[in-house]
C-alpha cells in the first residue's frame, strides 16, 4: 500500500469521525450542551477574570468558561467541542509522528479523542477539562520539537510548575509523555527524569495552602473525578504502545487500516450508547424549551417522550398553564400527584430539582418563594453562577420593585456576551418611571402578594390560597390551586375553591375540572338543578354516567376503564396511588 494513498484514506476516515462528532453534539445531545451554558456565566470583568487564578488550572478554566458561553448559540456547542476534539486529535497525531508512526498515527490518535467524546456531554464535565488536555498536548508537542538536550531539560523542568498553575491536574500527562519519549529515543537522563517526577508530585502539595484547597483537590483540579482523566490515561497508553519498536516492523495495508477503522467505529458506537443519557437529554430538552419559553415545542416534546418524571410533569403543567390549558389537558400527561406541580426541595433533593424549583413560583406570582428557590438553586448548582438563575433573580427583583437588587444581577448580565440584550430590556423596565409601558411587568406585579405571611417551604398551599384570595384574577395561581386539590384528591376543597372563584364567571368549564365536579356531585348526591348551575358539558355528564356504570359492573377493572375512558380524572381519582 502506497504511503500517499494510506495518508489520504486514514485522513478521510478521521474527517468522517470528526464530522460524526459534530452531528452527535448537534443532534443527539444538544440540550446537554445548552444546559452547560445555563449553569455558568462568563463575565467580562477584570476582577472576575483574575479570580480564576485563585485555583490551579486558572488558564484552562478561564479559556474553558470563555468557550462555554458560545454554547448558548444553536450549533455553537457542536462547533466549539468539535474544534477542540479536532485540535486534540491533530496534536496527538503530531506527537505520534515523533515516534516514527506516520502511517497509523491518524487512526491511533482517535482513541483518546473518542473517549473524551463519550464523556464531554456529561453535566459535570467542564469544557475547561478539554482545554487543559489540549494545552498539555501542545506543551508535549513543543517538547518533541526541541533537539537541543540542554534546552529540553530546561523546558521540561520550568514547564512542570508553569503547567500546574495554568492547567491544574492535567500536568501529570506532561512528565509521563516526556519519560516515554526520552526512553524511546534511547536517552538515559535519570536525574532529569527523577527531578520531573519529584516536581510533579511535590508542587501540588506545596501549593495547596496557597490555593486553599485539600490535598485531593490539589492533585485533581479541575479534573474532580478520576473518570474525567480517562482521555489523558488513554493517551499515555497509546504513547507507551507507540514506543515499542516492534510496532514499526508491521506492514500497514488497506486491510489493517480498515480493521482498525471498524474497531474504532464499533468501540465508539458501543461506548456512546452506553454513556449517553437519553432520558436526561429529554428532561433537559423540556427544561431548556421552558427557559426559552417555547411552550408549544415543549408540549410536543412531552407528548412524544411520554416520560414519567416529576421534572417533565412540572414543566408540562407549567406550559399548559401558560397556554390556559391546565384545566383541560393535564390528564393527557403523566401526573405524579402534587410533585408534578411543585418540585419539593428538602435534604434529599438533587441539585437538578433545586435548580428548576423557582420557575412555577415565579409563574404564579409568589416572588418570595421564587427568589428563595432561585438562591438555593444557585448555591447547589456546580459553579454557583448560573446565567439562567441570575436572569431569574433579576426578573424577580424588577417585578418586586427592588431596583438596587435587580441592578446587581443586571450588571452581571450586561457584562456577558449573549445575555446583555435581555439585561438592557430588564434595566429599562426597572428604571422606568412609566411601568404602564410594560404590560408584562404590570401583569406580574398584579399577581404578587399584597400582604405576606410566614410559612415553611413545604407549605405551598397557604401562599397559593393567599395569592388567589388577594387577586382572584390571578389565573395562574387559581389554576394551580385547583390542580393542587385535584392532585391531592381533595375534592371538597376543590369544589369550594371552584364555587368561590370560577362559578358564574365563565360559560365554559375545563374538562378536568368538570370531571372533578361530577365526582363531588355524585358523592354528595347533589340535585340535578344545582348541577345545571355549573354549565358542565352534557357530553362529559353522559361519559361520567357511563363510566360509573362500567366501574360498578366491572368491579373496578382498570384496563377496561382505561380503554373506554382514557385520560380522565376519574381514572386518576380511583386508581392513582403514591409510590413508596
Amino acid at each position: 500500500m502506497r504511503e500517499q494513498n494510506t495518508k489520504k484514506l486514514i485522513f478521510g476516515i478521521a474527517v468522517i469521525l470528526l464530522v460524526s462528532s459534530f452531528s452527535y453534539f448537534q443532534y443527539i445531545v444538544p440540550y446537554h450542551i445548552f444546559f452547560k451554558e445555563q449553569i455558568q456565566l462568563f463575565v467580562y470583568d477584570s476582577s472576575y477574570i483574575l479570580s480564576y487564578f485563585l485555583k490551579p488550572g486558572g488558564l484552562a478554566c478561564l479559556a474553558g468558561d470563555f468557550l462555554t458561553q458560545f454554547l448558548y448559540l444553536k450549533g455553537g456547542g457542536a462547533v466549539v467541542i468539535s474544534m477542540l476534539i479536532f485540535f486534540e486529535w491533530l496534536l496527538i497525531v503530531r506527537i505520534l509522528y515523533s515516534f516514527e508512526l506516520r502511517k497509523m498515527a491518524t487512526l491511533w490518535a482517535l482513541f483518546p479523542v473518542i473517549v473524551e467524546w463519550m464523556i464531554i456531554s456529561r453535566i459535570d464535565f467542564s469544557i475547561a477539562m478539554s482545554v487543559a488536555f489540549a494545552l498539555v498536548l501542545l506543551a508535549i508537542f513543543v517538547y518533541t520539537l526541541i533537539k537541543n538536550k540542554t534546552a529540553s531539560i530546561i523546558y521540561g523542568i520550568i514547564f512542570v510548575p508553569v503547567l500546574y498553575v495554568l492547567l491544574g491536574g492535567a500536568v501529570f500527562l506532561f512528565p509521563a509523555a516526556i519519560l516515554i519519549y526520552d526512553i524511546y529515543r534511547g536517552e538515559k537522563r535519570y536525574l532529569y527524569w527523577l527531578t520531573l517526577i519529584v516536581l510533579t508530585v511535590i508542587i501540588p502539595y506545596l501549593l495547596r495552602s496557597h490555593y486553599l484547597i485539600t490535598v485531593t483537590q490539589a492533585y485533581y483540579y479541575p479534573y474532580t473525578r478520576i473518570n474525567q482523566k480517562t482521555s489523558c490515561l488513554v493517551t499515555v497508553l497509546i504513547l507507551l504502545f507507540s514506543s515499542l519498536k516492534i510496532i514499526r516492523k508491521y506492514r500497514v495495508t488497506i486491510l489493517t487500516c480498515v480493521l482498525t477503522f471498524l474497531f474504532i467505529i464499533a468501540s465508539g458506537i458501543v461506548g456512546l450508547i452506553a454513556t449517553t443519557n437519553f432520558k436526561r437529554e429529554k428532561i433537559l430538552g423540556i427544561a431548556t424549551e421552558a427557559y426559552f419559553e417555547n411552550w408549544n415545542k415543549l408540549l410536543k416534546m412531552s407528548e412524544k417522550s411520554k416520560l414519567e418524571n416529576p421534572i417533565t410533569a412540572y414543566y408540562t403543567n407549567l406550559a399548559l398553564s401558560k397556554q390556559m390549558q391546565l384545566g383541560d389537558r393535564m390528564m393527557d400527561f403523566y401526573q405524579p400527584f402534587v410533585s408534578g406541580l411543585f418540585l419539593w426541595v428538602n435534604s434529599e433533593s438533587n441539585w437538578f430539582t433545586i435548580f428548576f424549583s423557582s420557575d412555577v413560583f415565579y409563574h404564579i406570582g409568589d416572588m418570595n418563594m421564587a427568589q428563595h428557590s432561585a438562591m438555593l438553586g444557585m448555591i447547589f448548582s456546580p459553579y454557583q453562577r448560573s446565567s439562567r438563575l441570575i436572569q431569574r433573580l433579576a426578573e424577580i427583583n424588577v417585578v418586586t420593585g427592588d431596583v438596587p437588587a435587580a441592578m446587581k444581577y443586571i450588571r452581571m448580565m450586561e457584562s456577558s456576551l449573549f445575555h446583555s440584550k435581555r439585561a438592557a430590556f430588564l434595566k429599562e423596565a426597572a428604571l422606568s418611571t412609566r411601568p404602564d409601558d410594560y404590560p408584562w411587568l404590570q401583569n406580574k406585579r398584579s399577581q404578587i402578594h399584597v400582604n405576606d405571611t410566614m410559612h415553611t417551604p413545604f407549605n405551598v398551599l397557604l401562599p397559593l390560597e393567599l395569592l388567589v384570595k388577594q387577586n382572584p384574577d390571578n389565573r395562574a395561581a387559581l389554576d394551580y390551586l385547583l390542580a393542587y386539590h385535584l392532585m391531592s384528591k381533595n375534592i371538597p376543597d376543590f369544589f369550594n375553591v371552584y364555587s368561590s372563584y370560577c362559578k358564574d364567571k365563565t360559560g365554559y368549564v375545563p374538562k378536568v375540572f368538570a370531571e372533578a365536579l361530577l365526582i363531588y356531585f355524585a358523592i354528595n348526591k347533589v340535585d340535578p338543578e344545582t348541577i345545571k348551575e355549573y354549565n358542565i358539558n352534557p357530553v362529559i355528564i353522559k361519559d361520567f354516567n357511563d363510566y360509573t356504570k362500567l366501574y360498578e359492573s366491572s368491579k373496578g377493572n382498570l384496563e377496561l376503564l382505561k380503554e373506554k375512558f382514557p385520560n380522565t380524572y376519574w381514572l386518576f381519582y380511583h386508581f392513582a396511588k403514591t409510590k413508596t
